[in-house]
């Protein structure tokens, strides 16, 4: 039995998931047992097995809506772990069957999971999140003078469909007073040499859904083309279905605005529909390109590029 591999662990995640949803639907007071598992873990969580005592295998899951991934090794964004034999894995594998009829069974196995837990505490907030060219931080006072300048630009608010509209310094410290908040997420991005050139957010978060939408603006226009934007976005995605729990990131991007459009396919969103005359813009109606990440989509694309 190739016990070991990714593959046979992710089909393992996906009988725990199936096998425990049945069971909490059935004994939902069960849930009070992983109660603290469950505020801690961004629904990712690591697996630790071994065999007579001795370690032979460290694992990453991460689940999503559709399928899990497994990534060997313990991840630096997993909060809660879990410690179990080779034996109770290949028990629960090839009883499957027999616990789909009486998941009752599944009973046995919740003391070992509950002395097994090992939880480290959780944070949303990181003073700075690094990407591989850029920062991304909260905003402070010096950075007014650019927002004011990105904010009031003519081409820029074209690109986002508000060409009209005019920022004020108040109506800008007001937004980028929420930084990490959960509605919205407002960071500055910084080149390498700390050097503001745009602004990126996350918002109209859905608790329920796991949701939340996407925008970015290069404001900087001597760093458009240069890779600065594709960065910001895989760094905030990162964070999103690492950190934030969020199972899906989407966005809106005119028809007009080919180079964001690009970048978004690069940084693994799909093309999911178009609006047609959606959008009212400097007297023309333009289509509206609806584009999608799932969580799944992001880890996989990612962990294929180490």
């Amino acid at each position: 039995m190739k016990y070991l591999s990714t593959e046979l662990i992710e089909e393992f995640s996906e009988i725990i998931k199936e096998l425990y949803k049945l069971f909490f639907k059935k004994f939902p007071f069960f849930k009070i047992v992983i109660i603290n598992a469950i505020m801690h873990s961004s629904s990712n969580f690591g697996l630790i097995i071994t065999e007579k005592g001795k370690l032979i295998g460290k694992y990453s899951i991460y689940l999503t809506s559709e399928h899990n991934v497994v990534k060997s090794g313990i991840e630096k964004d997993i909060n809660v772990c879990y410690k179990i034999s080779i034996q109770t894995v290949k028990d629960i594998m090839s009883g499957k069957d027999e616990y789909r009829k009486h998941i009752w069974k599944l009973i046995r196995f919740i003391p070992a999971l509950i002395s097994s837990q090992l939880i480290k505490e959780r944070t949303f907030y990181y003073g700075v999140l690094k990407g591989k060219k850029i920062f991304l931080r909260p905003s402070v006072d010096s950075d007014m003078e650019y927002l004011l300048n990105w904010y009031n630009d003519y081409e820029l608010n074209r690109l986002a469909g508000w060409s009209s509209s005019k920022a004020t310094e108040g109506r800008l410290k007001f937004n980028y007073s929420k930084s990490y908040g959960y509605d919205p997420m407002n960071l500055i991005i910084d080149n390498e040499d700390g050097k503001p050139i745009g602004t990126i957010q996350l918002y109209d978060f859905s608790d329920i859904d796991k949701t939340c939408k996407l925008g970015i603006r290069i404001g900087d226009k001597t760093h458009w083309g240069k890779g600065y934007g594709e960065d910001a976005v895989n760094t905030i995605l990162e964070y999103a279905f690492t950190k934030m729990d969020i199972n899906r990131v989407s966005l809106r991007v005119y028809e007009f605005n080919e180079r964001a459009a690009r970048c978004y396919l690069k940084c693994g969103f799909e093309n999911e529909g178009r609006a047609r005359k959606s959008a009212f813009i400097d007297g023309q109606y333009y289509d509206e390109i609806l584009m999608g990440i799932l969580k799944s989509d992001f880890i996989k694309e990612n962990a294929s590029r180490r």
